[in-house]
């Protein structure tokens, strides 16, 4: 009886099967590690828990993985430690693979949201919003539930920071892999809540019908929780001058393309650019900035290939 396939799962779409395998690659020629468990099964895609500052892209991604994993926790914050700390083909490592060295890097960092936004970031800067605090960069971020949406929405990764005119910058990630969109078992009990935002934030009519979907709630309740932290909630006091979402995925994700392009073409009045960022726009951007030159290729290597 030959050995099972440690990187193939039966119920795989095409893309998770690919890289599914790439991930199993990355650990096996680059890391040079044996594979870990998920359950009672070997998967090439996982390591072993001693190994798990390896699935970051730097020290400083995994120091700040650490320290954030217990924040979060203590704030009553959702973080599934496996998919951090040993699933290689989760998007949580991805996000604090990026946003967790740009952090230890915020003069870096902010040539690569100018690269990539069009913008003109001067500075990060630490704000509070509530009893929330930002540093510049966090991630697995969220607000005081009750002064904003009153559900469990999260950003995955936010950035503060200070334009050049003197602005103040919310800039909200969604991290995707080879994830789609979550679907929202409860729909029927929050679309009241839900339409009400969107009419509340100056979208466009009929906003909400067309994006209730599947394929476009989730983005819509982070773009809804964007301008609501932007404004300051129920405070009224508006805590950041502009908003940008971000969605970054995938070069090739046009489910998460088409739902950006959606959400956008649904603003309405609502003053939030909502954009799609590729991992491998991602990476081109850092290789322009010599400081993440040795990273940007390590991230290329990894999540895009070529």
């Amino acid at each position: 009886m030959s050995a099972p396939d440690i990187a193939r799962v039966d119920s795989d779409s095409a893309v998770t099967r690919r890289e599914r395998q790439r991930q199993s690659e990355y650990r096996e020629h680059v890391l040079r590690l044996p594979a870990g468990r998920r359950d009672d099964r070997v998967l090439g895609n996982y390591l072993q828990p001693q190994h798990w500052r390896r699935n970051f892209l730097s020290e400083e991604a995994a120091d700040y993985a650490a320290k954030r994993a217990d924040e979060v926790q203590r704030e009553g914050g959702q973080l599934e430690t496996t998919r951090l700390f040993t699933n290689m083909l989760s998007s949580m490592p991805l996000c604090f693979s990026v946003f967790g060295h740009l952090r230890a890097h915020r003069d870096a960092a902010v040539r690569v949201l100018n690269d990539l936004l069009d913008l003109d970031v001067a500075e990060l800067v630490p704000v509070r919003v509530g009893t929330r605090a930002i540093d510049g960069i966090e991630c697995e971020w969220a607000p005081e539930r009750r002064e904003h949406l009153d559900d469990r929405s999260a950003f995955d990764a936010v950035v503060s920071a200070r334009l050049a005119d003197g602005r103040s910058l919310l800039v909200a990630v969604e991290t995707k892999y080879v994830d789609s969109f979550s679907r929202d078992p409860h729909r029927e009990r929050t679309d009241a809540k839900y339409r009400a935002r969107c009419e509340e934030f100056g979208m466009a009519d009929g906003a909400y019908d067309r994006l209730r979907g599947h394929a476009t709630r989730q983005l819509l309740r982070n773009v809804l929780l964007t301008e609501s932290v932007r404004r300051g909630g129920s405070t009224g006091a508006p805590v950041f001058d502009e908003a940008v979402t971000v969605v970054l995925a995938r070069d090739d994700d046009t489910s998460a393309r088409d739902a950006v392009d959606a959400l956008d073409a649904d603003r309405g009045a609502m003053p939030i650019t909502v954009r799609f960022v590729g991992h491998g726009e991602l990476a081109s951007a850092a290789e322009r900035v010599p400081e993440l030159a040795d990273w940007s290729r390590d991230l290329r290597q990894r999540y895009v290939g070529g």
